[in-house]
């Protein structure tokens, strides 16, 4: 191929115009498929970070067969009766304070069981991970920081192993640095900076001894030769004997999966979309290609002719045009592996956050490869048919015709080509619109409350400054009285947490005057609130009333419910004065005072749940989140807001703040990531089939100049040829269309779990792409059309 390879050269750079947009169109082809690869490999198919990852499960509880959070006795009963695992461990993420050496730092941290760290086979880069003696209660409270914190906050200190740190006020002894590499857990939306023992935190002491306190994922580690069936027996087989043995446990099984599975199972659908869509493109590129070196070669017939003559043999013809192909695929492969490096940063940048290890993504050699194997397939896919096509053709009769027309099987090659192109467009087109309307329709769900001009703040009070309800209830009187008073605040409210900002806390409850079934659960959303909560989140009251601030610690105990509580339990009858007791801080039986409107807790795709609301005075907790509603831009109170905490407790950084508009934008920013993708995908799809089109088009005018000048001499008007080229445009594009309905209807049953109450099949997307589809047929004939009424049958006649 070598001598080969160099007439390609020299025969390329005679037209570095054809050359160059041939490179161009495969380096964006190649190079978006590339940083798609690169993001669909690190995510999906890389192994995890992690010592013998593959035998790395995800141990889950199961309540009535849906996977739900553990217990800390559950896992160690798991623990200490199970066969099949080297190592089990959970966690649970949290946040924390540190002090000491600067400012106040607040932080994500998360609270492990001791044996979690190490079962993950990543070693420290100074120290050690947990044992089992720090896990003990009255042990010295240890801590494993990570590198970026000990690079941050200690300016890499040799000296920070072994010395005390000042977490929420406590002291606690660093043991071992994690390398910045070591992320875990995955699933966390803010890493955490640091890892605990579960006994050490006071957060997770209390609740370790509960088995109803479910706060805790699970981990595991199978033994060589265990399987995550037989794992699923083995931990099925405990849970059977713990539901037997506790009540609660009644209903309770165990889930055994994958970790990595786990970890992407929300996102694998999606970017399988996204990699599918890239390379639909990447095959319109060829096809276009293959057009374009089609056209290009019969243009060469009468130079083929000769060498024939001259003794090249069909394959020689064959092997020196699909050199030139394989030659544009290569130079086009390189140009595309540069824009693959720049376009993984810029996917990474407008990515959603919580897809897990996206942001580890980069071109790496298994994307070299890839890139190495899809220039070589694009340069054979499109050179192939050129190649084959033109060596057929007969010299005697190139010599004589010289570059007056092509064959009919040529001209059917390349119409064959474009009507492929269509008809993946059209797949294209109808899965971008199908995502782009179930975007707009996402959008345009109601979270319930009010969101415009509403800044948030996270917070979690430390144990060891607030170690009773009252001083617990001493800090929220006074944050939100400092909230009220904030410049530029209209309105202040404190909750337990917030809708749409992934917290999550679920409390059983049972109803006066009917017997508890242990082995079913009933429970709901909790939120813990201020009097004031409702009104400055804009939730509508059905019935009856809200709290006041004569609801305290020592007034009756009331509780607010949702409607859809209401209508679940009580759907013939007012469940205003019905008496529900809680799970929560072992409280006697509330009065249902008021109902009122339904929220979006987790995402705006979540349904209508059960939410009951409790005031704050009467149920401390220490988890808060305040809210302010601003006059102004609600960027404006962030500053206020740090420095009122900083007044309240010195010794407590700021939590997270957040708009409630950025909870919202978060909850659509995966959909609208996909939805955005395959958009562009589908768009620079169409506008290829559409240029390939009008290219066929074109030549075919020009090959036809003869037929219309006759035409025209005898008395065809204008509008005759524009109708007769048109006419063949859309007979083109009509069989495109029909492949590509038939293909589209199948390709978007795949996409129905990533739309949002819009059918795969639905009619008016359906319809709008067609149409969009039409018009482009219909712009790619025109000019050439308008063109072929232009010709002077003379001249036309006498140039043949």
């Amino acid at each position: 191929m070598l001598p080969d390879l160099r007439q390609a050269l020299r025969t390329l750079l005679r037209s570095p115009g054809f050359s160059a947009l041939i490179v161009v169109v495969l380096a964006v082809g190649i190079g978006a498929t590339t940083a798609i690869f690169s993001i669909v490999n690190t995510v999906l198919l890389k192994p995890l970070p992690f010592g013998s990852a593959r035998a790395l499960v995800a141990v889950d509880t199961t309540i009535r067969n849906e996977p739900d959070n553990t217990s800390y006795p559950d896992f160690l009963d798991w623990r200490a009766q199970s066969t099949s695992f080297e190592a089990l461990g959970v966690y649970a993420t949290t946040g924390t304070t540190l002090t000491g050496a600067g400012d106040a730092m607040s932080m994500s941290a998360a609270v492990v069981s001791p044996e979690l760290l190490s079962l993950l086979k990543v070693a420290p880069l100074r120290g050690r991970v947990f044992n089992a003696d720090d896990d003990t209660p009255g042990a010295t409270r240890t801590v494993v920081i990570t590198e970026s914190l000990w690079n941050e906050r200690f300016s890499r200190d040799e000296g920070i192993v072994g010395r005390a740190i000042k977490l929420d006020g406590d002291p606690f002894t660093v043991v071992g640095i994690m390398p910045a590499s070591f992320e875990f857990p995955f699933d966390a939306e803010d890493p955490p900076k640091l890892w605990m023992p579960m006994r050490a935190s006071r957060f997770a002491a209390g609740w370790a001894e509960q088995r109803s306190a479910s706060f805790l994922k699970g981990l595991g580690r199978l033994k060589a030769g265990a399987t995550i069936a037989s794992a699923q027996a083995d931990l099925s087989t405990i849970a059977g004997r713990l539901a037997a043995q506790y009540p609660r446990n009644k209903s309770r099984g165990v889930l055994v999966r994958s970790y990595q599975d786990v970890l992407v199972k929300d996102y694998r659908l999606g970017l399988l979309v996204l990699l599918s869509s890239v390379a639909a493109v990447l095959l319109i590129a060829c096809a276009n290609i293959a057009n374009l070196l089609l056209v290009r070669g019969f243009a060469r017939r009468r130079e083929i002719a000769v060498r024939t003559a001259l003794g090249a043999s069909r394959g020689r013809i064959a092997r020196q045009l699909l050199a030139e192909s394989l030659l544009l695929s290569a130079v086009g492969g390189l140009a595309g592996l540069a824009l693959a490096v720049w376009g993984v940063k810029l996917l990474i940048d407008v990515s959603p956050l919580q897809i897990p290890r996206l942001h580890t993504a980069h071109v790496d050699s298994s994307a070299l490869v890839f890139t190495a194997v899809i220039s070589l397939l694009t340069g054979v896919l499109s050179g192939l048919a050129p190649a084959f096509q033109i060596s057929r053709s007969n010299p005697v009769e190139s010599m004589r015709d010289g570059e007056r027309g092509s064959s009919a099987a040529g001209a059917r090659t390349r119409e064959m080509l474009v009507i492929a192109e269509m008809a993946i467009s059209l797949v294209l087109l109808a899965a971008a619109g199908l995502l782009v309307r179930s975007l707009v329709t996402l959008q345009r769900v109601n979270p319930g409350f009010i969101t415009e001009r509403a800044l948030s703040m996270q917070l979690q009070l430390p144990e060891s400054r607030y170690p009773t309800p009252d001083a617990m209830r001493g800090f929220y009187r006074r944050l939100r009285d400092e909230a009220r008073a904030l410049p530029g605040v209209s309105a202040a409210a404190i909750a337990t947490t917030l809708p749409l900002s992934g917290s999550d806390i679920g409390v059983s409850f049972t109803i006066e005057g009917r017997p508890a079934d242990p082995g079913t659960r009933t429970s709901a959303e909790y939120f813990g609130i201020s009097p004031d909560y409702f009104s400055t989140l804009g939730i509508p009251v059905r019935r009856g009333r809200t709290f006041t601030e004569r609801d305290s610690a020592n007034s009756p105990e009331v509780i607010v419910i949702n409607d859809t509580l209401a209508a679940k339990y009580w759907p013939n009858e007012d469940a205003i004065g019905k008496r529900m007791t809680i799970g929560y801080a072992q409280s006697g039986p509330r009065e249902v005072v008021g109902i009122v409107g339904t929220v979006k807790r987790g995402t705006l795709t979540d349904p209508a749940a059960p939410q009951m609301y409790t005031p704050f005075e009467q149920t401390p907790w220490p988890f808060l989140a305040v809210v302010v509603r601003t006059t102004a831009a609600p960027d404006s109170a962030r500053a206020s807001m740090r420095a009122m905490l900083a007044r309240l407790d010195p010794l407590k950084g700021a939590g997270d703040l957040k708009t409630l508009d950025e909870y919202v934008a978060r909850s659509v920013a995966t959909p609208r990531f996909t939805a955005f993708l395959v958009g562009a995908f589908a768009t620079f799809a169409l506008l290829l089939a559409g240029l390939g089109l009008f290219g066929v088009m074109a030549y075919s005018v020009a090959q036809r100049r003869r037929e219309i000048g006759i035409r025209l001499a005898l008395g065809a008007q204008p509008s005759d040829v524009r109708v007769m080229v048109v006419g063949q445009a859309v007979r083109t594009g009509a069989i495109g269309f029909v492949a590509g309905l038939a293909g589209a209807l199948a390709a978007t049953r795949v996409i129905g779990s990533l739309l949002y109450q819009v059918e795969p099949n639905d009619p008016a997307t359906f319809a709008s792409v067609s149409l969009l589809l039409l018009g482009v047929v219909l712009l790619a004939a025109y000019l050439p059309a308008r063109r072929a009424t232009r010709i002077d049958p003379i001249t036309a006649l006498r140039s043949q």
